[in-house]
């Protein structure tokens, strides 16, 4: 493992629902052998959960993201949470189609990973990855 190699991870939505959630990663850092060498995570939280706004809180930013950088490790295990606090304002599950998440990892600077998970707007998610870096 390179001094250098690191994971990098950033989810980020382009849906206008976005605001209606919050959103944490955590993730787990590993070396060769197994062993846990470092811990990361990042939270975004617009809203208490149940606070049922009507619209987005002053000074949100509608284009978020978070991002995480992990100690020089040779493989991850991420766990995404994105959690809504403000549900739909009626009950037509068909008018509130899943949004898209999208999720970006990359090992020193190389993307290893470029994936768009469906979010569903009731339920939210809870998304586990396990990443290995690529071949040097």
């Amino acid at each position: 493992m390179g001094k250098d190699r690191k994971f990098t991870v950033e989810i980020r939505s382009r849906s206008d629902q976005w605001w209606r959630y919050n959103a944490a990663m955590m993730c787990g850092a590993f070396d060769q052998s197994g062993n846990r060498v470092g811990f990361s995570s990042v939270e975004s939280r617009v809203a208490d959960m149940g606070e049922e706004l009507k619209m987005p809180p002053a000074g949100v930013d509608m284009q978020r993201k978070l991002s995480l950088e992990t100690v020089p490790c040779d493989r991850i295990v991420l766990y995404i949470y994105v959690i809504p606090h403000t549900l739909p304002r009626d009950n037509e599950i068909g008018g509130h189609p899943p949004f898209p998440l999208q999720v970006k990892v990359a090992y020193g600077g190389e993307a290893v990973l470029d994936r768009e998970y469906a979010i569903n707007q009731w339920g939210g998610a809870s998304i586990e990855l396990k990443v290995v870096r690529p071949p040097l």
